[in-house]
């Protein structure tokens, strides 16, 4: 079970990897000039601090983005039979967001973020899956230990 939880994970991790850098290139070639309105729009930025902006411009969150990383990742490797198939899915949907959004912060020197609802500071589909991939953690957290 150990190792089918293992491969899940990593083409999970690969495959939200894959989509997020995929729509960055794409909306990076073929997004000119911002389009929507005042609620839903396409309009890219480089976000060079942390979630939503917060510490921009610190190269520091190549190093602290590594860091937690490599904290998740371990705990998950100590804790790995105990983990189950669902939390496990969780866990890759937010680690490759996580993953994806270090790749450019590695290779462009920040996250490139496109999508802005309404007043929310605009994000990707790595940030997504991090949000997503975490309230999902919590809630299976919540469950387990309700069990």
């Amino acid at each position: 079970m150990k190792n089918k939880i293992v491969k899940i994970i990593v083409i999970i991790v690969a495959i939200i990897i894959i989509i997020d850098q995929t729509s960055k290139i794409l909306v990076s070639n073929l997004l000119s000039e911002t389009i929507g309105n005042n609620f839903f729009k396409l309009e890219i930025i480089s976000n060079t601090g942390m979630a939503f902006g917060f510490n921009d411009g610190n190269i520091k969150n190549i190093l602290i983005s590594i860091f937690v990383l490599a904290i998740v990742i371990s705990f998950i490797r100590n804790q790995l039979e105990r983990i189950d198939k669902k939390t496990g899915i969780a866990i890759a949907v937010a680690i490759g967001g996580a993953i994806s959004n270090l790749i450019d912060r590695i290779f462009r020197g920040g996250v490139l973020d496109f999508i802005k609802i309404y007043k929310i500071p605009n994000f990707n589909l790595a940030d997504l899956f991090i949000v997503v991939g975490w309230i999902l953690i919590i809630i299976f957290l919540i469950d387990f230990s309700r069990k």
